[in-house]
């Protein structure tokens, strides 16, 4: 355990003129720099930035149309023998099953058309191949997200635009491709995502959800948003001054998630602690609870 110092004093709790009152009693904590790196806080200087406002969305993740082989018998025949099984890996040309056809008796291979996974597979020895489908091959290198976007959200969407897709731990940066009417009479529209899924981490029907960037616009100034913590109602950034660590009291505007615009209560080049704040505040109210008894 490290051992940490508090002192209390009396902070203004933003920019104001001197018949303001919004003085706040809180507290500051000295961390001696060597502890504070072992804690892994870490501090960054206030400056502008972008707060991106998104719209969140869901959905799930379906195959790519055009990367699915559903693969037929040329020739009306016996199935002979057949060499593959739901879930292996073929590529382009490897041999799935013989036919014997019926007209000239003679075998003749059924070959994978496309590089994938056997996902179905509806041939067994001895079955008659007509024109049915004998087994089915898909690609999962790209899979798309499907995303519902209902008529309230419609006019803040449109393809060309970034979304994070999230979902079963993984999240990507992709973009909208296009924006399609719901099949089946939904009461919703379609906004498609492309995933470049080559490292095979993505699987298809998983639910997800979509972080739309609608509007991205400049900020005086920004923190990211775990930078903020709340004390007493308060929301406040903790303001590092050699060794000391002061809660500042703020204002806060808008926000994307990730970032949140300061109006009040920090100042362009002050040094604050962006990471691991919760910790201060935890020494903080601990050190106060002790105080009241």
């Amino acid at each position: 355990f490290f051992l940490l110092f508090f002192t209390s004093m009396t902070l203004a709790s933003g920019d104001h003129t001197d018949g303001d009152n919004h003085d706040e009693n809180v507290q500051m904590v000295t961390i001696d720099d060597e502890i504070a790196g072992k804690l892994m806080i870490k501090t960054e200087i206030a400056s502008s930035g972008v707060i991106n406002e998104q719209l969140k969305v869901y959905g799930k993740t379906v195959n790519d149309p055009s990367q699915v082989s559903h693969i037929r018998a040329r020739f009306p025949g016996t199935v002979v023998n057949v060499n593959v099984q739901i879930g292996d890996t073929v590529k382009v040309g490897d041999t799935l099953a013989f036919v014997e056809s019926n007209e000239s008796l003679k075998k003749y291979p059924i070959k994978a058309l496309m590089a994938g996974v056997i996902v179905a597979r509806h041939a067994n020895p001895g079955e008659i191949a007509l024109d049915q489908v004998l087994f089915t091959v898909a690609n999962f290198d790209k899979i798309w997200a499907e995303l519902q976007v209902f008529p309230g959200q419609l006019s803040q969407i449109q393809g060309g635009q970034n979304v994070i897709i999230s979902g079963s731990d993984n999240s990507v940066i992709a973009e909208i491709e296009h924006i399609i009417p719901s099949q089946n009479e939904k009461p919703y529209s379609i906004a498609r995502v492309l995933i470049n899924n080559q490292t095979q981490e993505w699987t298809t029907g998983l639910l997800v959800s979509g972080h739309v960037s609608v509007n991205t616009t400049q900020a005086d100034l920004v923190v990211p948003t775990k930078a903020i913590q709340t004390i007493e109602n308060n929301s406040v950034v903790f303001v590092k001054k050699g060794e000391a660590y002061s809660a500042h009291v703020v204002e806060t505007g808008r926000t994307d998630g990730q970032f949140t615009e300061i109006l009040t209560g920090l100042s362009i080049g002050d040094e604050y602690v962006s990471e691991n704040s919760y910790l201060i505040k935890a020494d903080i109210e601990k050190s106060g609870a002790s105080h009241d008894h």
